[in-house]
């Protein structure tokens, strides 16, 4: 392997791209190069071995993206202490949960609220803590337990002699991962050092990342997979910019970024505000641009079908011609508004919908999908460019060293290549087990120390992964039928009036679903059809049109079945974010608290 453990990531990359920007904020008030940063990575390890922190002690941080964020983790994996790391704006309650579920001796955070609730909490937490580290601005009362990061890298410049050799041990846990909650009680994935520094490594293979190039954060750092993807860039000189969500749009234009790394549902987001830049430009180029699209639609088909099975060069020049001419008259002038014709959009967290992936394609928005868990030290399984294109809806082909295996849920057998079945995975980066949880991790690891996923899918036979949903979402009606709601809901979601959704039906007769309106859709849509802007749920005319609409396009789905349809609908008033906790950090919806939170809402669907 190039990287015996993370430290060779910043050792290497220190000597290679030195003087290049490697960490910044979207406001470029704070920026370490490649030299600085491995700099500061030595001096705070010196910083907290003298403050007590041993090989195998547990360090809790707790913040939000920063430039600051991966120099102090990797300061304390390179004592061999382990980082248990959360974004600091999730419920305290969570935070507290995580710090003492682990056993951390030490605090790092970037809200000083949250070393209060500590301290306010239990009157000897100062006296146990080796030390806190603050992040943020404002000034504290410091003492020798309590420190400003900003006051401690004071002492470093250029002259000042610092150890620059430690030495990781690759089997050695780095990380101590907690799920993103949707249960009850999360529970902390046990992460090897040399297993995250392999994901790296295969990520450099599937990926043409460039130095001197810029990519935007949005997956929280807390994120295995949002962590890999960091850590890619770094391994070759990229700019890594941390941006809040709500500037995000912001800086796309600003600084017109080469990388991006998203979730499905900020893709979703980004086809609306292209599909309304396609509106602003005015009636005939929104005729034009609709004639285009349905005509590309099936230029796809075909490609898909037959084109990419058959070796046609003249015909494949052909449709290359037509492509090229499309999108320098239409897509381009749609594109550039929101990224430029280098970018590469990297997809996870969720399977991206259809829909979505054709539309991406179609314009010619570079993107990648690719799978992973916390459990995975975030990523197993990519797709390049090329292939992503070729094979469609897969999320491609596992790591060098990674096995997948499907295999039927009750009897765990082997499932043939094109069989759905439940996807297990084997290789270096699979956890290590889930801390303080003996139960959990022999749930989760199975024979061979294969990972229980809990998602189903089947390999194709191309060797390609494709991901159909989580095991748990499978609604069984009581009929009997199994429905995998996810990719309904994925095909629901393409109509111009649902912001969000989520199925329900489990043991009832028929299927029904929860709704966050596309507010501005419907209050064109009343307009449109001269009806009342009243509440949507009052409206029996729009619920029609909306429920034929949803069914439509979920007939679309491969190997569609009859009772795979809703009956009925409610319009929920709230979106699902991560700040009501409807949402992850990484904006999947938390399925069973959306049921749990509404299920007197859905019950009432099912009274008449």
């Amino acid at each position: 392997m190039k990287y015996k453990s993370l430290f060779d990531i910043w050792k290497l990359s220190s000597v290679e791209y030195p003087d290049l920007i490697a960490f910044s904020d979207n406001k470029e008030n704070k920026k370490h190069t490649f030299k600085d940063a491995f700099r500061q990575v030595c001096f705070l390890a010196e910083f907290f071995q003298k403050k007590g922190l041993q090989r195998f002690d547990h360090l809790s941080l707790f913040a939000v993206n920063s430039p600051d964020w991966l120099i102090i983790e990797e300061a304390v994996i390179a004592l061999g202490a382990i980082c248990v790391s959360k974004t600091s704006e999730i419920d305290i309650k969570e935070l507290d949960y995580v710090f003492y579920n682990s056993s951390s001796i030490a605090l790092i955070t970037d809200n000083f609220e949250i070393v209060k609730y500590f301290m306010n909490k239990d009157e000897n937490f100062l006296n146990n803590a080796k030390f806190i580290l603050y992040t943020g601005t404002e000034q504290i009362e410091q003492n020798d337990k309590i420190y400003r990061l900003d006051d401690v890298l004071k002492d470093l410049n250029d002259d000042t002699e610092i150890k620059t050799d430690w030495e990781e041990n690759p089997d050695d846990i780095a990380y101590i991962n907690y799920t993103s909650g949707t249960s009850s009680s999360p529970k902390g994935a046990m992460l090897p050092n040399g297993g995250m520094s392999y994901v790296v490594e295969e990520l450099q293979t599937f990926n043409d990342i460039y130095a001197d190039k810029t990519f935007v954060v949005t997956f929280p750092l807390s994120s295995a997979g949002g962590k890999s993807f960091n850590l890619l860039c770094f391994s070759k000189g990229c700019r890594i910019m941390y941006t809040p969500y709500k500037e995000f749009y912001d800086v796309l234009e600003k600084y017109q970024p080469d990388y991006l790394h998203c979730a499905p549902k900020i893709i979703q987001t980004m086809h609306s505000k292209l599909m309304t830049a396609v509106k602003n430009k005015g009636s005939v180029f929104e005729k034009i641009f609709d004639i285009s699209y349905k005509f590309s639609e099936k230029i796809l088909k075909f490609e898909k079908e037959y084109l990419y099975k058959n070796k046609m060069t003249f015909l494949t020049g052909c449709v290359n011609l037509i492509k090229n001419l499309l999108d320098k008259t239409v897509y381009k002038q749609i594109r550039n508004t929101l990224v430029k014709d280098e970018a590469t959009i990297f997809v996870g967290s969720a399977h991206l919908a259809k829909p979505l992936e054709d539309f991406l394609q179609i314009i010619n928005i570079k993107h990648v999908q690719h799978y992973g868990l916390t459990e995975t030290t975030g990523l197993d399984v990519s797709n390049t460019i090329e292939s992503q294109k070729k094979h469609p809806y897969t999320v491609g082909v596992p790591f060098s060293k990674t096995v997948v295996r499907i295999i039927d849920p009750e009897t765990r057998n082997e499932m043939p290549k094109g069989e759905v079945g439940l996807i297990t995975l084997q290789g270096p980066e699979i956890l290590r087990g889930y801390y303080n949880n003996e139960e959990a991790t022999k749930k989760a690891i199975l024979d061979e120390h294969f990972l229980n996923t809990g998602d189903l899918g089947y390999i194709d036979n191309d060797g390609y992964l494709i991901v159909l949903s989580r095991y748990d979402d499978v609604i069984v009606m009581n009929n009997g039928y199994n429905v995998y709601t996810p990719l309904l809901e994925n095909e629901a979601k393409d109509s111009e009036y649902i912001k969000q959704l989520a199925i329900a039906g489990h043991g009832k007769p028929y299927l029904t679903a929860l709704i966050v309106p596309d507010r501005e859709a419907y209050e064109k849509w009343c307009e449109e059809n001269g009806c009342k802007n009243t509440e949507p749920n009052d409206n029996n005319s729009f619920k029609e049109f909306l429920i034929a609409e949803i069914n439509e396009k979920i007939k679309r789905k491969k190997d569609y079945r009859y009772y795979e349809k809703i009956k009925k609908v409610y319009f929920l008033k709230d979106e699902f974010t991560f700040e009501n906790g409807m949402l992850t950090g990484t904006l999947k919806i938390k399925y069973r608290k959306v049921i749990n939170t509404y299920q007197d809402v859905i019950d009432k669907m099912y009274e008449d």
